[in-house]
C-alpha cells in the first residue's frame, strides 16, 4: 500500500508565507496558503485508491468548523510533533512505513501546480532501485520526497529555507551509501517573485489548482486569456 502525505503547516495570521510580505498584506498571505493547502489535499484525494492511503500531516488540528477541516473530512490527519522541519519529515516517513506504505511520499503546499506525472515518477523511482526520490525546486529546494524505507540521515544538517538544501540532500546520501533520484524540477512558491510565474501557470492549467487561481486572478495579475508578468 503507497501512502501519499500532504505536509503543511496548519494555516495562522502573520505565520504563513511571510516572505511575501514586500506584495501580500498578512491576510492575503493567509488566504494564499489556504487556498494552495485547499488545492493540494483535493488534488491528493483524487488519487487515493485501494492501493494508495492519503494523509494529511499539520503542526496542528485544523479547527472543526475549518473549510480545510471539511476538505480533508475522512482522510487520516495526523501532528508533525516537535522538532526541526527535517525530524519532522523524517519521523512522518518512518511512521508510514513501519505502518506498512511501501513506497511513502511527502509533499507539501507550496507547489499547487506540481503534476501528477512527478509524484508519479518518484515513486516509480523508488519502486525500481533508489532508496529515495526527490522532484528538486528551482530554488535549490525540493517539493516531494518520497522513501521505501526509512532514510533519516538525508533530513539531518540540512540547511532549510535556503538554496542549498538539494546540495546538502545529495552530500548527505553520498556519505550514507543511498541511491538518491531526481525528477524533472518544478518551482514552488515562497516569495513575491514566484507570483507572477504562479499567474502563467495557473492562467494555462486553472482547473489544477482552482482555489489558488481564483486567488491569484482576484490580484489582478493575469485574466483568464492574457496572462501578463
Amino acid at each position: 500500500m503507497e501512502r501519499l502525505i500532504l505536509f503543511s503547516k496548519t494555516p495562522r495570521l502573520h505565520d504563513v508565507k511571510t516572505r511575501m510580505a514586500s506584495t501580500l498584506t498578512p491576510e492575503a498571505a493567509l488566504r494564499l496558503h489556504e487556498a494552495m493547502l485547499h488545492d493540494q489535499i483535493m488534488f491528493l484525494s483524487a488519487l487515493r485508491s485501494d492501493s494508495r492511503e492519503v494523509e494529511i500531516c499539520i503542526d496542528r488540528p485544523f479547527a472543526a468548523s475549518d473549510a480545510l477541516a471539511q476538505a480533508s473530512a475522512g482522510l487520516a490527519l495526523t501532528l508533525q510533533g516537535e522538532g526541526d522541519l527535517g525530524a519532522r519529515i523524517a519521523r512522518a516517513l518512518d511512521r508510514a512505513v513501519e505502518a506498512g506504505a511501501e513506497p511513502a511520499a511527502i509533499l507539501g503546499a507550496d507547489a499547487p501546480t506540481m503534476p501528477r506525472r512527478l509524484l508519479e515518477d518518484a515513486l516509480a523511482l523508488v519502486r525500481a532501485d533508489a532508496d529515495a526520490a526527490i522532484v528538486p525546486a528551482l530554488d535549490g529546494g525540493y517539493v516531494l520526497v518520497a522513501a521505501r524505507h526509512p532514510v533519516p540521515a538525508i533530513f539531518r544538517d540540512i540547511p532549510w529555507g535556503t538554496p542549498s538544501v538539494v546540495s546538502a540532500t545529495r552530500r548527505r546520501a553520498a556519505e550514507k551509501g543511498l541511491v538518491l533520484a531526481e525528477t524533472e524540477a518544478w518551482p514552488d512558491v515562497d516569495v513575491a517573485g514566484d507570483l507572477p510565474r504562479l499567474a502563467v501557470e495557473l492562467a494555462a492549467d486553472p482547473l489544477r489548482a482552482p482555489a489558488t487561481a481564483a486567488f491569484v486572478a482576484n490580484l489582478g495579475l493575469y485574466g483568464p486569456q492574457n496572462p501578463m508578468l
